[in-house]
């Protein structure tokens, strides 16, 4: 029997898929009821409800929990058990643009077709992981207040232009109105994308936008904090 028949004859497929447009909105929660013994102090737990909705042409829209990770897939229990989900690099995967960063528990969203090459499995277009989300929002805000307080700290300025000429401990970085500057790393300089996420220099590539915080002399600054706001390339 076919994974279409199954999923149809079983009465599982959807009529539409009604919540895709949510998917990578964020995940909706379903407050727990409480009992009327309950403290007064007691907080309403809250769940993340898994969902499965399946058109007539194989659409899915998947939510649940990751059960494992795997090298360009995802075992994730959904409604009916285990999905293994195929995550091919098209796929849009938030946040951050790489699967393998996320783990075993975290409650996912998928949006895909049905495999016809084994049951139980989806082809994904999105993958977006709300649980590696909170961590990665986390880390950003942090290091966008750390940057700041360097910056507050320092008798420095923010300079602004197109990178050229990257090197692991340099860069050029010519300005709007053509000056071209040497920008040297500190030894303890900061790599950070536009969100505020940590980058290596070799994420950096000639032709991005780049801010350099630092002190100048006579044209070649030595920059503590670089951001390149043309990172990341997409919305991941």
């Amino acid at each position: 029997m076919s994974i279409k028949r199954s999923l149809v004859g079983g009465g599982i497929a959807a009529m539409g898929l009604l919540l895709a447009s949510t998917l990578v909105a964020g995940a909706q929660t379903v407050p727990t009821p409480t009992t009327t013994t309950a403290p007064a102090s007691t907080p309403t737990p809250k769940t993340q409800p898994m969902v499965l909705e399946v058109n007539a042409g194989g659409r899915v829209l998947l939510r649940g929990t990751i059960d494992s990770v795997g090298s360009g897939t995802l075992t994730v229990k959904s409604w009916g058990g285990e999905w293994t989900v195929n995550v091919p690099s098209s796929a849009e995967v938030l946040p951050g643009g790489d699967a393998s960063k996320f783990s075993q528990g975290d409650f996912v969203g998928v949006l895909g077709a049905v495999s016809e090459s084994g049951s139980w499995a989806v082809n994904a277009k999105t993958v977006h992981d709300w649980t590696y989300g909170k961590t990665v929002n986390a880390e950003n805000t942090q290091n966008r207040k750390s940057a700041r307080q360097e910056m507050e700290s320092e008798r420095a300025r923010t300079y602004q232009g197109t990178a050229s000429a990257v090197s692991a401990s340099s860069i050029t970085l010519t300005t709007a109105n053509g000056t071209a500057y040497t920008v040297n790393f500190a030894s303890n300089a900061r790599f950070l994308n536009k969100k505020w996420g940590s980058i290596t220099v070799g994420d950096i590539q000639n032709g991005d936008t780049v801010r350099a915080f630092g002190t100048n002399a006579n044209g070649t600054i030595t920059a503590t904090v670089v951001r390149d706001i043309s990172l990341p390339k997409t919305g991941k």
